[in-house]
This record gives C-alpha cells, sequence and structure tokens, in this order.
C-alpha cells in the first residue's frame, strides 16, 4: 500500500463534503489532526525512512487541501536552478513580488544539516524567511516557519495560515478560494 493510498482512505472515512465544509468554517485543524491521526497507523506498516513517510503523507494532504480549497499553487517545480516543492501562488508572483508570494518545503529527512541546506538553497529565490514554510517531522531551529508533523502538530494550522497570509495580499490570483 502507498501512502496516497492510506491518505484516500482517510479522507473517504473522514468525507470529502465533512472535510469542505470544516475547512469553509474555520475548522480545518481538526479535520488535518483527524486525517492525520487515521494514517498514523497505516504508514508505519510503509517501508522508507519515518521522516520520509511522514513528510509525504503532510504533502499529499496539503496538495488535495490546496486542490479541495482552490488556493492557486504551482507544485513540483524549480526556479534559478533551486527545486521548489510548492509556490503559492506561481512562480511568477514569487519572482515579481517575492513579498505575496510563499515556498513551501518538505525536505522528508532527519539530517538538520540536510535540512539548513535545503533552507538556504530557497533563501536564493525566496529572501524573506516569513514566507519560507517548512514541514518537518520534529521541530529543527530554522531560518523559516516551521509546521512539525509530530512535536505538537503544528501542521494543522497550515490551512488556516494560508488564508490569513492571503487575505490581505493584493494579487487578484490570492483571492480566488472557494472557500
Amino acid at each position: 500500500m502507498e501512502i496516497k493510498d492510506v491518505l484516500y482512505e482517510a479522507i473517504s472515512r473522514y468525507g470529502e463534503k465533512r472535510l469542505f465544509s470544516d475547512i469553509v468554517q474555520g475548522d480545518s485543524q481538526d479535520a488535518i489532526n483527524s486525517i492525520m491521526n487515521d494514517c498514523h497507523q497505516n504508514i508505519e506498516k510503509i517501508n522508507i525512512p519515518e521522516s520520509e513517510r511522514y513528510g509525504s503523507l503532510a504533502e499529499a494532504l496539503l496538495h488535495y487541501l490546496l486542490t479541495v480549497a482552490l488556493i492557486p499553487s504551482q507544485r513540483k517545480t524549480s526556479h534559478k536552478s533551486v527545486g521548489i516543492d510548492i509556490v503559492i501562488p506561481d512562480i511568477r508572483t514569487l519572482e515579481l513580488s517575492p513579498q505575496d508570494a510563499l515556498v513551501i518545503s518538505f525536505p522528508k529527512t532527519g539530517d538538520n544539516e540536510a535540512i539548513k541546506s535545503s533552507v538556504n538553497e530557497i533563501k536564493k529565490i525566496q529572501s524573506n524567511p516569513k514566507n519560507i514554510w517548512v514541514i518537518l517531522e520534529k521541530n529543527v531551529p530554522i531560518d523559516a516557519k516551521v509546521y512539525t508533523l509530530r512535536d505538537g502538530m503544528t501542521f494543522a494550522n497550515i490551512i488556516n495560515d494560508l488564508i490569513t497570509f492571503s487575505s490581505d495580499k493584493k494579487q487578484s490570483k490570492l483571492k480566488i478560494f472557494k472557500i
């Protein structure tokens, strides 16, 4: 069984309509916590390193949530030879108006030096560390906003934070949320 299969089964059990309703009502934290907790037991059986398992699960869930909420994003791209997991809303905004763009990274490693190196690469294209969001299994002190998947599960706040981030942006692309 693959991680995405585990995720989609958990989403199905939670209910897609319920998930959408929770996001609209600002209850995305509870929904994300519930789905992630539902997945934990089944992803433990997948034979890949723990940080990769949890990072892949979080990335797949975030891709799904961005799609459901119609939050504009580009995924698995690069800019100036820097690999990007997710950029919101797009590369063009990142290039022309970096203060209006987020770069979200899923390093999928427990190696602190590799994580710091990854963030330093991203800083070449996004100079504002507040607009670099890194999703990690456990908290690592880096010059970026960190969402954890274990220590306190702050990842559950990400959709609410994305909505807050984009609500005051001038870019019209950030205002076409379904929610």
